[in-house]
């Protein structure tokens, strides 16, 4: 199976989804391709509530590597928004209020106006999907936050289908609530281990590193 760079021709997307189907479905990931997230901001505004004698700050939670593991259990759906605040609160050290871990967790994101104006556009012509890593916390606040991207046919939130990407497990469920086949599909996504995932279910992926290379590529 084919994993495509965002270097990879359109030649050779194309000929790929000629053998399989004339009207692709798109499969976006929402944080960075569509949603820049800014990780280091909101370590800033978060460090004074936080007593590094007693934690880490946070810093395994506002990351994209490395992370806590109650971050794939928030965001499988293994544990609650109370339970996953309590484990960040005692290991970030943080001594705020629900409140203020909220207001800054829930404004870490900014819009990648390229990429959402074009997915947008796309969507005229293709059935657009969202498939995304994310705890209740963000969604669905980030549509009413940012409704430029309320133009998605259905989506797959992994706290709301039990599986987080690269397990297979969220590959094949959000292929069966989009109703939708593997091969019919093309997953933008910024996670090498994501897009690898995604080509071991038969879904064609395009790795995201810039606008301009990854619309090239589609």
């Amino acid at each position: 199976m084919v994993v495509l760079d965002v270097f990879a021709t359109h030649a050779l997307l194309s000929s790929r989804f000629i053998m399989n189907t004339t009207k692709p479905h798109f499969l976006f990931d929402i944080g960075v391709v569509l949603l820049n997230i800014h990780y280091e901001d909101a370590l800033t505004r978060i460090a004074p509530f936080c007593d590094a004698s007693k934690g880490t700050g946070g810093r395994d939670f506002f990351h994209l590597a490395d992370r806590d593991a109650a971050m794939v259990d928030y965001e499988s759906g293994r544990i609650d928004t109370e339970a996953f605040y309590r484990q960040f609160a005692a290991k970030a050290g943080y001594h705020g209020s629900f409140k203020q871990f909220r207001e800054i967790w829930c404004s870490i994101f900014s819009e990648n106006r390229p990429m959402l104006d074009f997915a947008r556009e796309w969507s005229s012509k293709h059935d657009i999907y969202f498939v995304s890593n994310a705890g209740p916390l963000h969604v669905p606040l980030i549509y009413d936050l940012y409704p430029s991207l309320r133009f998605f046919k259905n989506d797959a939130i992994s706290c709301y289908i039990g599986a987080v990407k690269p397990e297979r497990a969220f590959y094949e469920r959000a292929l069966a609530k989009f109703g939708v086949d593997a091969a019919d599909c093309i997953l933008v996504d910024d996670r090498p281990e994501n897009v690898n995932g995604a080509a071991a279910c038969g879904i064609q992926a395009i790795l995201y590193k810039t606008p301009g290379q990854t619309i090239a590529a589609i």
